[in-house]
């Protein structure tokens, strides 16, 4: 099977698909292109193939049944270690002034579950097993790594990729799934738009004193969201967002100083917490691209939008812009080109909406929970707190939610 890592010999690809970036988005498109029987070349500057290690990865996602779906429908959840899952079977949002928090279960929109709560490790490792396993079998899977992006430009048939190990990749498609600082993105001169919280979330796993059930619970306050989300074990993983400058402080304590704050924070809860592992921080901000879509040329992921992770929804976004191409692929004539104008437009399109919906969900959030005016606080928390009763007494309104976040 190594003959489908390109090292060092001086060999051009020609492929149907190029994907720059070897991230989870970047893996399962590569999953979802090769299962169409596509040509697919997968690039990388660095080997992002990664080993199952015994200790738990601090970084986790919440993903939603229609990612764990569609996951399982392309091979990935088969190599997934589900002893390292956890489901999702009810969300408790606190805010300062309610007592009671709004609960969401899944029975009450007849679900099986709301989501599930899995370390990046794990999905890494089961996204990178099916690649290799599609390679093995099909000799039109290329993975490239270890190698950096030079050139970029279209010819009149394909777009070409240089690379700095002399391998010449020419495709009908390239997808640019490479990150925040998307190289390929800044080649194709689509700019970004920018919004900077000034927030970092602090992550962390914990073993808890008391059944966490399954619930992953969220505490609002301004500039300042605490969420404990459900682990096997009884653990639970922090993501504690807050300024940066509140940040750093919780970074320099200790890890069990950090752990009684948490208990304070989240009202005793789950009881005592101990740490497990390393704390981590990532800084918090939203970026969107101008355009999805250049010449030949689609953005996924990161490389097209990041989101404040207060909804949760940053991973399953980025997957469901794959969905899409993938599916709009589905409806493809054997004559038309992946690279056609139109078929991207329609790609462009059908994810602007979602895209928007999101930032707006975040940023809305942000500002409803963080006015820094004592008037408005008592009065929005007034207008929270009512009307997180009256969600919990409706029934329906609390369906249409719960079916919302777990989409």
């Amino acid at each position: 099977m190594t003959h489908h890592f390109f090292q060092s010999e001086d060999e051009s690809i020609n492929t149907d698909i190029a994907i720059v970036g070897s991230g989870l988005v970047g893996l399962s498109a590569a999953i979802a292109f090769a299962q169409q029987g596509k040509r697919v070349a997968l690039i990388d500057a660095k080997n992002s193939l990664i080993t199952l290690k015994n200790a738990w990865d601090a970084r986790v996602y919440a993903l939603t049944p229609e990612t764990e779906n569609w996951l399982t429908s392309i091979g990935v959840w088969a190599h997934v270690d589900v002893s390292r899952v956890n489901p999702i079977n009810t969300m408790h949002i606190f805010d300062e002034a309610s007592e009671q928090p709004l609960s969401l279960r899944d029975e009450d929109a007849n679900l099986p579950k709301l989501g599930v709560i899995i370390e990046n490790q794990n999905l890494m490792h089961a996204l990178w097993q099916q690649l290799k396993t599609l390679a093995a079998e099909n000799e039109s899977v290329v993975m490239i790594t270890d190698a950096a992006c030079k050139t970029l430009h279209n010819t009149q048939n394909n777009i070409a990729l240089g690379l700095a190990n002399n391998h010449p990749v020419n495709a009908d498609l390239m997808v640019a799934a490479d990150g925040v600082d998307s190289w390929v993105r800044t080649q194709a001169n689509i700019g970004v738009i920018k919004k900077d919280f000034h927030q970092t979330a602090v992550v962390g796993n914990f073993l808890v004193e008391k059944p966490h059930q399954n619930i992953a619970r969220q505490w609002f306050r301004p500039h300042d969201v605490l969420a404990l989300l459900p682990l096997p074990e009884n653990m639970v993983s922090i993501v504690w967002s807050v300024s940066t400058e509140r940040a750093a402080e919780l970074l320099a304590l200790s890890s069990e100083d950090l752990a009684h704050l948490v208990h304070e924070h989240s009202r005793g809860i789950l009881g005592k917490l101990k740490p497990v592992g390393t704390t981590q921080a990532f800084a918090l901000n939203q970026q969107t691209a101008t355009q999805l879509i250049a010449e030949r040329t689609v953005l996924m992921g990161d490389a097209a939008h990041q989101i404040h992770p207060m909804a949760g929804q940053g991973v399953n976004l980025g997957f469901r812009d794959v969905m899409q191409l993938a599916l709009l692929a589905t409806k493809f004539h054997a004559m038309q080109n992946m690279g056609d104008k139109a078929f991207l437009r329609q790609y462009e399109r059908a994810r602007k909406a979602d895209i928007l919906t999101m930032n707006q969900l975040t940023s809305g959030l942000d500002a409803l929970f963080a006015t820094d005016s004592r008037m408005a606080k008592k009065v929005t928390g007034k207008i929270i707190s009512k009307g997180l009763q009256v969600l919990n007494s409706q029934t329906y309104l609390k369906k249409l939610l719960i079916q919302q976040v777990a989409a």
